[in-house]
């Protein structure tokens, strides 16, 4: 298991920045507004230049389908301490880093099918975090994060980062990191084909895999 940034490990809301597009406070904003309010998130993630970096990286490798999801907020830890460049929230003002606000996720729950990396086991069921989702009547939203949608036809391959026992995993990139699986054994890149690093099939991922076994 790698230390490496993670949504639940980020420890600071410098790392991300949320914008409200719409005035929900005001007094005139009417329910069906206050509906369609849309937060924005800015983060960090790590990326990766090839496919042996992205495997390389990632602790756990697996296809499966989602069983179901919830939306929650998870409050990040904060250290006032440590360099600045490790940890965003270094040289905060006690009363700044009391104002952490919690950071919105989407925790999905998947039935693994296949296990190209990692000890998860065929059969078992993983949780997966992502950042957004809808929780209130607000939307949250990271323009690189494609959230894990249920349906028969919706089948992924994710690469993920293992952070101990009792905490989601989470994609090592949330564009690099997901796939749709299509026609059994083709990869489609959420992020596209630039995202996708030349992992085209399922073989094909594989293959890498073994390369650095």
């Amino acid at each position: 298991m790698r230390a490496r940034s993670r949504l639940a490990a980020l420890g600071a809301a410098a790392v991300l920045t949320g914008t409200l597009l719409t005035g929900c406070s005001s007094a005139g904003t009417t329910a069906q507004e206050r509906e369609a309010a849309v937060v924005h998130y800015e983060a960090d993630y790590p990326t990766y230049a090839s496919a042996a970096e992205v495997v390389g990286a990632s602790d756990v490798i697996v296809r499966g389908t989602v069983l179901s999801s919830r939306v929650e907020e998870l409050w990040p830890q904060v250290s006032t301490e440590g360099d600045p460049a490790a940890n965003p929230q270094a040289g905060l003002g006690a009363q700044e880093a009391a104002a952490v606000q919690p950071v919105v996720v989407t925790v999905s729950t998947l039935q693994v099918t296949e296990v190209l990396k990692g000890t998860v086991t065929v059969g078992s069921t993983i949780e997966v975090s992502q950042l957004g989702g809808q929780l209130a009547g607000r939307r949250y939203v990271d323009a690189g994060t494609t959230l894990l949608s249920k349906g028969a036809a919706s089948e992924y391959v994710l690469l993920l980062a293992d952070h101990g026992a009792g905490a989601p995993l989470d994609l090592v990139n949330p564009a690099q990191g997901l796939f749709r699986v299509a026609g059994g054994t083709s990869l489609e890149s959420v992020g596209g084909p630039e995202a996708g690093l030349g992992l085209a099939s399922v073989e094909g991922l594989k293959a890498e895999v073994a390369q650095q076994q």
